[in-house]
């Protein structure tokens, strides 16, 4: 059971990582004035995922980075960004690029820039410069404040997943333990059914040999009956023997008796 967390963490992992690109949409941009010379202030705004950062970068006509900040997008999905023009050689005359991008969907606006004499000045860099400061601060602000807000989230999220998870490994040890249960119970009607069986193979046995010595006593009491029968009719024959003898005898003794009688009558005549 010990991979479940794992699996649980790492799909956990994945869905937060995955989440934002899943959810986020391309910003969108806006620049004004769309028309600026010299020191002019640029302002650019547009819509983006809520609380998510934008990530902003101005390119000059010679796709040249003059400006590059990262901008936190309020609740309601709407940020801004403003920045002073020039103060740099690399601010030149032409078109300039606005790309605004949020988990690598992007959106651009274009604006026209012309240099003046006044555009890069000693004094204009030290304003520059505390202009800079000021927005990288207040960018700075808004990031850590967006980080918060991210992280709060992500701690809820995370929170409420790991009590999900939670509860599902109690309801999967609760299942496991059941079946625990369930095979113990079955292994004890198993023991049961097989002493059972062992019993009727016992009874079976001693009903064979029961049946194996009524049968000796059946084939012993044939030939006692057998062996009766012999004698019977021995003694039938020996019974008739005897009979006829004495009947001979009989008539012997009848026939002795008769001439004798004869004889007695003639000398008596």
């Amino acid at each position: 059971m010990k991979p479940l967390p794992l699996i649980a963490a790492g799909l956990l992992a994945a869905f937060l990582l995955l989440s934002p690109a899943v959810m986020a949409a391309a910003p969108t941009v806006s620049v004004s004035p769309t028309s600026v010379a010299g020191n002019q202030t640029i302002t650019i705004s547009g819509t983006a995922t809520a609380s998510s950062v934008v990530s902003i970068g101005v390119t000059n006509p010679n796709s040249v980075t003059v400006a590059l900040a990262n901008v936190a997008a309020s609740s309601s999905g709407t940020y801004t960004y403003s920045f002073a023009a020039g103060g740099t050689t690399s601010w030149i005359s032409g078109t300039y690029t606005v790309t605004a991008t949020v988990s690598g969907l992007s959106g651009t606006a274009t604006f026209t820039y012309t240099m003046t004499t006044t555009t890069i000045t000693p004094s204009y860099n030290v304003t520059q410069a505390l202009v800079d400061i000021e927005g990288n601060l207040t960018q700075i602000k808004s990031e850590l404040t967006a980080l918060q807000t991210s992280a709060t989230t992500a701690q809820t999220d995370m929170k409420a997943n790991f009590t999900a998870i939670s509860s599902s490994l109690t309801s999967l040890g609760t299942q496991l333990t059941t079946i625990a249960g369930q095979v113990t119970t079955l292994t004890t009607n198993l023991g049961t059914l097989s002493t059972a069986v062992t019993n009727m193979q016992g009874q079976l046995t001693t009903i064979s040999s029961n049946i194996a010595t009524l049968t000796t006593d059946v084939q012993a009491a044939q030939a006692a009956a057998t062996a009766a029968q012999t004698a019977a009719t021995n003694a039938n024959n020996s019974v008739s023997s005897t009979q006829t003898y004495v009947l001979v005898v009989a008539v012997l003794a009848a026939i002795t008796l008769v001439l004798e009688l004869a004889i007695l009558i003639r000398k008596l005549s």
